[in-house]
């Protein structure tokens, strides 16, 4: 039971890391490139109108904005990021932790990217891997990008909190 609540505990702090450094990403892209912003409302509004027993929408955009779908989306995308950062320890364990290695960090960004191709896209009216989308070879290569840097990310939160670990114990 400890092992579960460590790994569960690493894991919010994990994938809250991995989760903001893949935001930076984005908000970095943006001012540089003009890339849009991905648009968090539109996955509250899908997990939201889940709750209502709705799970397929031939446009999310289209479908009846809900009361707080921003901040739900917000949370949602963290909240999966928490648990892409779970998959990483159940996974390899909490000796990850200890020695930290880029390998696991990137196979489970490339694993995870089949919850957008296969789940988020098509429920959300956009088609396998964004197919029905105005360009889905830039849908593809979006969330292939996101979740490499979000896998880097995983990485680099492993680091710092292998990090952190050494100096609270040498306190």
């Amino acid at each position: 039971m400890q092992a579960v609540f460590k790994i569960s505990s690493f894991s919010i702090v994990l994938g809250v890391m991995a989760t903001a450094i893949l935001d930076i990403w984005n908000v970095m892209r943006h001012i540089l490139f003009d890339v849009p912003l991905t648009r968090y409302e539109f996955i509250g509004r899908w997990m939201l109108h889940m709750l209502d027993g709705k799970f397929l929408h031939e446009s999310i955009k289209q479908s009846a904005s809900m009361p707080g779908e921003l901040i739900a989306g917000w949370v949602g995308h963290y909240m999966i990021g928490v648990f892409f950062a779970f998959m990483l320890l159940a996974g390899w364990g909490l000796k990850w932790l200890q020695r930290p290695t880029l390998m696991p960090a990137m196979i489970v960004g490339l694993i995870t990217v089949l919850i957008p191709y296969l789940i988020m896209q098509p429920a959300m009216g956009s088609g396998i891997a964004g197919s029905l989308t105005a360009n889905p070879q830039a849908a593809v290569i979006k969330v292939m990008v996101s979740h490499v840097i979000f896998g880097f990310g995983l990485y680099a939160a492993g680091l710092v909190t292998q990090k952190l670990q050494v100096w609270l114990h040498k306190k």
